[in-house]
Parts: C-alpha cells; structure tokens; sequence
C-alpha cells in the first residue's frame, strides 16, 4: 500500500467520482482508476460502489475512509513538522553542560541563544566532562562541553572557552595571604574536589602525577555551591575556575606556573546534525 493511493481514494469521495477527482489531481482518469484497483485487490475488499453515476463508499470503504482520514492528518503535521524543524520554528538541542560551567558561564549564552532562537528548545544535562563525551558518544547529547584532550576519531570538536584554574581556600586560611601557590604545596593540604570525571579534578591530578605527587582528597561533591561553601568553612584547599572563584568568603590564589583550562564543544563526528543542533554550534562560534 502507498500513501498516494489513499490519497487517490480519499480525493474520490471528496469528488464524488473518478473523474473529478482525476483533474483535482492532475492525473489521468485511467491511472486513478486502476491505483484505486490495485488497492483494493491488495487489502481484498471492495471499497467503492461504482454502479450508480455518484461514487459512493461500501461498508469497507467507510471504515477504511476513518482511518484513511487520520493517515492523511498524520502525513500532514508530520510535514508541517519537518518545515517547521527546517524554518528553526521549533526544534530541541540536547546539551551536556558541566556544573561549575553551567552555574558561571552558560546562562547569559543561554539567554542570548533564547533571544536569537526563541521556538528551539534546549535540555541541559549537568554532569563530569567524561560522562558528558560518553553520552555524546552514545547518542543520548547532541552536543556537550567537555576538556579539551585528545579525542577518538568518533568525536569533533570545537573551542569555546579558555579560563585560569586557581587554588580557594578561606580568608583565615595560613595560604590566604599568598601571591601564588605551586601544585607541591598544595598537595600537603587537605583538598576538597569535585568528583572523578570533572574536569578541574582531571587537570589537576594529571597536574600532581607530573610533579609525583599524591592529592590528598578528604572531601569530594559534584555540587559547586556545597563545595565553596565547604572551603569557605576553613581547613582546606579547592580548585575553580577564575569565572567561579570571585566570592566575599575565598581567596583565589593562582598557581605558579599558571594553569588553564580549555573548554570545548563536541559532538559526535558522522552522526546527523539537526537545523537546530548546527544553528547551535555555529552560534557557540560566534561567542
């Protein structure tokens, strides 16, 4: 069965007869006829009365005409959709954002996004970098932002952002009152982190295994509010973002040699990119 034969049928009884509906069409009476036959030939029952000079419908031609109209409602929307997706008029991107990210730096992108594309819709995943490129991998993001590294052949990227990463402690911290700070002295401190996946804790034990040295980790969160607020409290050392470490209760030290942070957005490389997910990652270059 094709779609172009129940719209055949349906243009008939909306015609009255063949040949009406021929020249609704822009067909020839002959073809509409006999696609008309082979449907019904197909599904084994009669669907017409073609004895009387109006075309009417038998029992079996008004249950399949119900359902022929839902189909024809169907086919419509669906392509109103698509148009709809093709026009940016609606649409949704499914984006993996990490925490400390998410909080400092994405809501004024977001915001400006909404402004530039307001019928596409975005759903934000918060998570560690390694979780986020694992979920684009499988398919579950469309995009995500994650360290930059080097990537499997599956995934493309693209810069975003590049930010200094610095030491916090408390404003009554012994380090407080230090110009800068090198990873061997905070490795004799008690640190509290983000958990395994995220990438300041990635950058910062590659950072300790170059040096051969062991963090000391007493305390780990995915939660940036309840891990400043932690620090804040005294008796330990964290790393943030610059963007994120601009708070009345911590002194961000820099560390000596300085390190930063590259953020990148990736997806999957040979996978579909919607209109809406490249309209967003080509708005991401402009920033």
């Amino acid at each position: 069965m094709e779609f172009r034969q129940i719209r055949y049928l349906l243009e008939i009884v909306n015609c009255g007869g063949f040949t009406r509906a021929a020249e609704s069409l822009g067909i020839a009476q002959p073809s509409l006829s006999v696609a008309v036959q082979k449907l019904e030939d197909e599904l084994g029952v009669t669907l017409l009365n073609r004895q009387e000079r109006k075309i009417t419908l038998t029992a079996e031609g008004r249950a399949f005409f119900a359902r022929a109209r839902q189909i024809e409602e169907l086919v419509k929307g669906t392509v109103h959709e698509m148009e709809e997706f093709r026009g940016l008029e609606r649409g949704e991107i499914r984006v993996g954002i990490p925490g400390m990210l998410g909080v400092y730096f994405f809501p004024s992108v977001i915001a400006q996004f909404r402004k530039q594309y307001p019928h596409l819709k975005l759903s934000v995943y918060s998570d560690g970098a390694n979780k986020i490129q694992a979920l684009v991998e499988s398919g579950e993001l469309d995009v995500g932002i994650v360290a930059e590294a080097d990537f499997p052949e599956s995934i493309a990227c693209q810069p975003l952002i590049r930010d200094e990463m610095v030491a916090c402690v408390a404003k009554s911290h012994p380090l407080s009152g230090k110009s800068s700070i090198t990873i061997a002295e905070i490795s004799a401190e008690p640190l509290f982190l983000f958990n395994e996946g995220f990438f300041q804790r990635q950058y910062l034990n590659e950072a300790m295994a170059l040096a051969g040295l062991q963090p000391n980790v007493v305390f780990e969160t995915n939660l940036v509010q309840l891990l400043k607020t932690v620090v804040a409290g005294g008796g330990g050392v964290t790393t943030l973002l610059r963007m994120a470490a601009n708070e009345p209760e911590l002194t961000a030290i820099p560390f000596d040699p300085p390190l930063f942070v590259e953020a990148v957005v990736v997806w999957k490389k040979h996978a579909y990119l919607s209109k809406s997910t490249r309209a967003f990652l080509e708005f991401l270059r402009t920033l």
